[in-house]
């Protein structure tokens, strides 16, 4: 088998052998991964294009409902993720952290954003701040989304808990 990434709208697999990854219980192949021939740039500009664009017209409460839509999907899926830890020699026991703890995890962002944030795509944050002796400026935190991509590095081994 060999993973795919998902790239610029459609799951790809790169070019080439790549790296093998070992079942940690049996020794057999668990399957090649390789990022070599994926077009980086055009996954910058689908990011930019399209993902952008999208979110920014969400609001806080239509990207928890996304989060919360994912996180049901994923936990549909979560004999199949606990299929793969075992490949790493994990126990369902020290899966179950990494699997049905991190999905949670994911729960929890959504239900929060619900609770704390407005319907809105901006958030004032704060108290207005005089910034002048006399009270003449003022200013105030305003949260706003920016448009663009971010790489996110996270540990794959929490991927859910950044």
């Amino acid at each position: 088998m060999k993973l795919q990434s998902y790239v610029a709208g459609q799951w790809r697999e790169g070019d080439g052998a790549g790296v093998t990854l070992y079942d940690a219980v049996t020794g057999e192949v668990a399957c090649e991964v390789s990022s070599a021939g994926l077009d980086f740039a055009a996954a910058v500009r689908h990011g930019r294009e399209q993902g952008s664009t999208a979110l920014r017209k969400m609001t806080f409460h239509d990207r928890a409902a996304a989060l919360k839509a994912m996180a049901k999907h994923l936990m549909s899926k979560k004999e199949d993720f606990y299929a793969l830890s075992a490949k790493t020699g994990a126990t369902r026991a020290d899966g179950w952290i990494d699997i049905e703890g991190g999905i949670g995890t994911v729960f929890s962002y959504a239900s929060l954003v619900t609770r704390e944030f407005p319907n809105d795509v901006v958030m004032v944050e704060g108290e207005v701040e005089r910034l002048s002796a006399k009270g003449t400026f003022l200013g105030r935190h305003i949260l706003s989304p920016k448009p663009g991509v971010a790489v996110h590095i996270n540990a794959y081994n929490f991927p859910c808990w950044g």
